[in-house]
């Protein structure tokens, strides 16, 4: 009985354990940056890479007068060089408030896709939320946006917009 109470124990410690670390808070550099890296990840999927870069560069162009901290994310063209990010954020980012980061990431993903057009697809947004992971999204609730609901919101304007149709 006493193997099976310090086996049970042990158990217990490692999934406490394991419930720390996944608790270890995300810079908001590191989770615009996943952000980025994946729409263009996604995007590069549905169209080209290049077509990827080009899109979510003038997506982030024009927000950037809307969201000041912006200007510490940069868009590298990096197809025709073989080291170096596509994205890179700067750490005074950090500084910047978290609900207006929710709200700047919420307006970026929405551009993106409305810039996409039907190239995004039909999951655009819940293939980005599987792909950034749960810890991501977690903090990124926590600033206010929510990629389900974002999806959800999608397919009630296209399912509106299917009905509007068939009158």
């Amino acid at each position: 009985m006493g193997r099976v109470y310090k086996k049970a124990r042990v158990q217990e410690i490692n999934i406490i354990y394991k419930k720390m670390v996944y608790m270890i808070p995300l810079a908001k550099s590191e989770i615009i940056e996943n952000v980025l890296k994946n729409l263009i990840k996604i995007s590069g999927r549905k169209t080209s890479k290049g077509y990827a870069i080009n899109t979510i560069y003038s997506v982030m162009e024009r927000l950037t007068d809307k969201y000041d901290f912006l200007r510490y994310v940069k868009i590298n063209d990096n197809r025709f060089i073989e080291d170096g990010d596509v994205v890179s954020v700067m750490k005074e980012i950090n500084d910047a408030d978290p609900n207006l980061m929710g709200k700047a990431l919420n307006d970026i993903i929405s551009n993106m896709h409305l810039s996409l057009g039907d190239n995004a697809g039909y999951f655009f947004i819940k293939e980005l939320q599987r792909n950034i992971g749960g810890d991501y999204n977690s903090v990124m609730k926590d600033m206010g946006i929510d990629l389900g609901l974002m999806q959800l919101e999608k397919e009630i304007n296209e399912l509106g917009k299917t009905i509007s149709k068939r009158k």
